[in-house]
């Protein structure tokens, strides 16, 4: 208790000199003017270490704007690491995610990292990274989190998701963020010139079934896009099987086929009086089990392939009612 009181005392000690400052002598003015601005640049880096190592269970945010406020040079301070107090994110450390969207705000307000740099959410580290793909990368509930108020804050943009290859890096939450922002993302963005579902299959299988299930769910017409090709001329189909093997492969995809439903895939295009699904998986013998697989998980669609006059997909109708 003395130690504190010493401190408060030595506090307002010099809070008082300062308020009598003009009446001091010139030397004495110069003497405290010297001293003064030593303590605000020990302070200004005290407060600067201060945003490297926040914790929600410890700190508000009101305590972080005022440490800005009083300290504005603390929000460019590096560390160590020549880390912005924004990027100096330690994933270990959960209990700092929940400041990073603040220190952007506030960052953004003074310019840190430069023009354009929304506060260091740009500034690339050695390897050419910047923190949104990092949190693209790491994202769990409290990222997302962040995605909302730097989304609302108009610090993170939906030409990001294309632009640092975000829907690419993602791990699983943070890609169903991405799409359900950006559907379109799924059909025309590219990653390395290959389609984001062949990109993903290249890399891991498991990235695969999660690009094939948000492709069911906003194209289910065209079967996820799971047909669409690649620059070599490949469908996701044939790449699939090829690098994981036709039984693996054909499990990963009738399970994602099971796991979403949607009354698109029996409709009929009225241009054509097709089911898109029939246009998209026929040619190839392999492929041609994606058909069949349709055909008997949508047994409706039986009733009509008959119907269709000049139409040979290879199936026997009636065989197939009766399996």
């Amino acid at each position: 208790m003395a130690a504190t009181d010493n401190s408060m005392e030595y506090t307002e000690r010099l809070l008082s000199i300062l308020l009598i400052e003009k009446s001091l002598s010139a030397d004495m003015r110069i003497r405290v003017e010297a001293h003064a601005m030593a303590v605000i640049e020990n302070l200004s880096i005290d407060a600067g270490n201060f945003l490297h190592n926040l914790d929600a269970e410890r700190h508000t945010e009101d305590e972080v704007k005022a440490a800005i406020t009083h300290f504005p040079s603390a929000i460019s301070h590096l560390n160590d690491d020549d880390q912005l107090p924004c990027k100096a994110v330690d994933w270990y450390r959960r209990n700092y995610i929940p400041f990073i969207a603040l220190l952007a705000e506030e960052g953004a307000k003074l310019n840190v990292g430069g023009e354009g740099q929304r506060g260091g959410l740009r500034v690339e580290d050695y390897e050419r990274n910047n923190l949104l793909q990092y949190l693209a990368l790491y994202v769990d509930g409290l990222c997302i989190d962040v995605f909302n108020r730097l989304r609302k804050s108009d610090l993170l943009k939906k030409e990001d998701i294309r632009q640092y290859d975000l829907m690419y890096r993602a791990s699983t939450e943070a890609f169903e963020y991405f799409v359900d922002w950006d559907p379109k993302a799924l059909k025309e963005y590219q990653y390395n010139g290959e389609p984001i579902l062949h990109a993903h299959l290249c890399a891991v299988m498991g990235r695969f079934a999660m690009t094939l299930k948000a492709g069911m769910k906003y194209y289910p017409e065209e079967l996820g896009l799971l047909f669409k090709k690649n620059s070599n001329g490949d469908t996701g189909w044939k790449v699939a099987f090829d690098l994981d093997g036709e039984e693996k492969a054909w499990k990963t995809i009738e399970k994602c086929f099971e796991e979403t439903h949607d009354a698109k895939i029996v409709e009929r295009d009225p241009m054509t009086n097709l089911y898109p699904f029939m246009i998209a998986a026929a040619g190839k013998t392999s492929e041609l089990n994606t058909l069949y697989y349709l055909l008997r998980r949508n047994p409706v669609v039986l009733e009509c392939v008959g119907e269709m006059d000049g139409l040979d997909f290879g199936v026997d109708t009636k065989r197939k009612r009766e399996s």
